[in-house]
């Protein structure tokens, strides 16, 4: 083989290696002017090699970017090589993609620079997998922050109710004329104390799937007209006004949860309404939703507050009127007992000071027969019984025991579960 053919042939397996390439390969004029445009360049330019090669480059640089071709030439005159430079370009369809550029330039046999070849990767891919690492560091420092925040607010509400029953005891013991009014203290901060636990706890079980629904045909406006009521009647809206307007609208849900739902919705609205402000209640229908609504004129949301509003560990802000404090837990629940009924929930708020409107959408049903909602269980009285309680916190137990003995039940103690056990396998009655 000559010198030609050996020339031929390496220039063969060149342009093999350069038309085979995975990244686009381009050659260009110190004026810019495209060369040469191989298959990956089609590819991920989306030109073909007729219609760039003779074209400026600036054909795929984005208007914005175009300062960025006059330093590439700039140092490609003074001999420099640029080395994974990141940065976007424009494809024929006008869409932008990421690419890695390494430019050399190109010399003649007497080592004048006349050109300049250009290498291009696209790593869209990599660019769009750093912004979601990104945004995930980003949503996994928010949510941190929020774990952080409800902590130390949970600690608060925790010792509030905590304080006030130490100092009941201690007026209890220190003046027994106003132990009337320690008793019903007592009674109220533990109320309390019971409530926030439960929503701990509720949220917990929904969260890990321990929830079961006891689906009914239900009314959800003639539910909510009594619901309302039975507020009204507890003395709940002595300080607002509260309006109910309602349409008959079935659902297949369960009312126990329903209750649930209206009970954190109108809480909500009632906690960030400052006194004097209006809350109104509505149900609706349409032909396969049922739409529930609480609107307040109360403090409303900022748009971040309002993007995050049914987020476990979100907040709102804690105003003066806010006496009765809370978890904030109450949307969370609404939610995920909304989606356990294969509905959704939405938050709208024109901005802070401007009131809010939780909407929540059920599908509807439109079968079975006339609904009501289920009634409430009533109080029944027990008659005597024999009973093992079985408590490892000692305190407790004796409290439980001694309350059912109040009852007139005969009651025993166990402090673990093979010890009441025991005591029930050795009763008089299991002997028998």
């Amino acid at each position: 083989m000559d010198q030609l053919e050996q020339l031929e042939a390496s220039r063969a397996r060149l342009a093999a290696i350069v038309d085979n390439s995975h990244d686009a390969i381009v050659s260009k004029t110190l004026d810019g002017m495209i060369t040469s445009w191989n298959s990956a360049a089609e590819r991920i330019f989306g030109y073909t090699a007729a219609e760039a090669i003779g074209q400026p480059v600036t054909l795929i640089i984005p208007e914005d970017r175009i300062e960025e071709e006059k330093m590439v030439l700039s140092k490609l005159r003074a001999g420099q090589l640029v080395e994974h430079f990141e940065t976007v370009r424009r494809r024929k369809d006008g869409q932008l993609v990421a690419i890695s550029l390494t430019i050399s330039p190109i010399k003649d046999r007497t080592g004048r620079i006349i050109g300049a070849s250009k290498i291009a990767r696209d790593i869209t891919e990599n660019a769009r997998a750093e912004r979601e690492r990104a945004q995930l560091f980003l949503d996994l420092q928010r949510a941190n922050q929020a774990k952080d925040e409800f902590l130390a607010m949970l600690g608060h509400e925790l010792r509030n109710p905590l304080n006030v029953i130490t100092m009941a005891l201690d007026v209890l013991q220190q003046e027994p004329s106003e132990s009337a009014r320690a008793r019903a203290i007592i009674a109220q901060q533990a109320t309390h104390l019971k409530h926030l636990v439960d929503d701990l706890l509720e949220v917990g079980r929904v969260v890990a799937g321990k929830i079961r629904l006891d689906l009914q045909t239900v009314d959800l406006g003639e539910l909510a007209r009594e619901h309302v009521a039975s507020l009204r009647s507890a003395g709940k809206f002595l300080l607002h006004g509260v309006t109910c307007e309602t349409r008959p609208a079935l659902v297949r849900a369960d009312p126990q949860r329903l209750r649930q739902i209206l009970d954190n919705l109108i809480g909500n609205a009632l906690k960030f309404t400052p006194t004097d402000g209006t809350i109104a209640v509505h149900v609706d229908a349409s032909d396969d939703i049922v739409a529930l609504e609480v609107t307040d004129s109360g403090i409303g949301m900022s748009p971040e507050l309002l993007r995050n509003a049914f987020d476990l560990f979100v907040q709102g802000h804690r105003d003066a009127h806010r006496a009765e404090g809370g978890l904030g837990l109450g949307l969370t629940l609404v939610r995920q007992l909304v989606e356990l009924h294969h509905g959704s929930v939405e938050a709208f708020s024109q901005g802070e000071h401007q009131g809010s409107r939780l909407l929540v959408r059920l599908p509807r049903y439109t079968a079975g027969p006339t609904a009501r909602p289920a009634p409430k269980l009533a109080r029944t009285k027990v008659p005597p019984q024999r009973i093992v309680v079985v408590e490892d916190n000692k305190d407790g137990r004796e409290m439980l025991r001694k309350l059912l003995e109040l009852s007139g039940h005969e009651v025993e103690e166990a402090a673990d579960g093979p010890s009441g056990v025991e005591r029930i396998l050795h009763s008089p009655r299991a002997s028998r």
